[in-house]
């Protein structure tokens, strides 16, 4: 039989394993150097948006790791490893912010980071041999690589928005931003209207 005394803290222990708080999701950011500026510290009164999102979220509810870094693309923060490092994290329920672009522009082989990705969101694909890296690669599209964080995060049941980049600090002789043809913005919409995922137009 069970005394009274031992009943009375085996019915408290069980109280406070059915009471016992879910694990917090986390929010997880990835991107360039519009979504963190170096360390992420303002380093030359430099920010990136990434980092001062806690400040317009409860992070008693949610925690956030901003991932970012500076001159990626979203071809080499995957080739560089940083999205395969990352992915094992993820767990039901945790949120993905993703947003690149900016660094797609830049060439897709040169001597200085190789970086850029062809443009659109098709299946076209080129085979280099990366100045940088000097290995051969196979370079996709914006769009496969985009559609890559949408799904390989998803089947882990992370919720995912893809961002379209932030205007550039550019300004016109009225002190208007100048807006370019919105290619990557449109992209962005639209590999995550075909994925399923939220979309967010960061340019506008």
């Amino acid at each position: 039989m069970i005394g009274q005394n031992s009943l009375f803290f085996l019915l408290i222990s069980l109280f406070f394993i059915s009471v016992e708080p879910k694990p917090k999701p986390t929010l997880y950011i990835i991107g360039d150097s519009t979504v963190k500026t170096g360390s992420g510290n303002g380093e030359n009164d430099m920010w990136g948006w990434g980092s001062v999102l806690h400040h317009y979220i409860d992070t008693t509810k949610i925690n956030i790791e901003n991932h970012a870094i500076g001159g990626r693309s979203s071809r080499t923060f995957i080739t560089e490893g940083r999205w395969d490092n990352l992915l094992p994290k993820f767990k039901k329920g945790d949120f993905l912010l993703v947003q690149f672009g900016h660094n797609d522009e830049s060439p897709i082989n040169d001597t200085l980071r190789a970086r850029g990705t062809i443009k659109g969101i098709g299946d076209e694909s080129e085979l280099i041999f990366n100045m940088v890296t000097k290995k051969q690669e196979t370079v996709f599209s914006f769009g496969h690589y985009m559609r890559r964080y949408a799904h390989e995060a998803t089947a882990k049941g992370v919720n995912v928005t893809l961002c379209s980049p932030v205007p550039r600090n550019n300004f016109d002789e009225e002190g208007k931003i100048k807006r370019p043809r919105p290619f990557y913005q449109d992209w962005t919409r639209s590999i995550a209207h075909e994925t399923k995922v939220d979309f967010i137009n960061l340019h506008e």
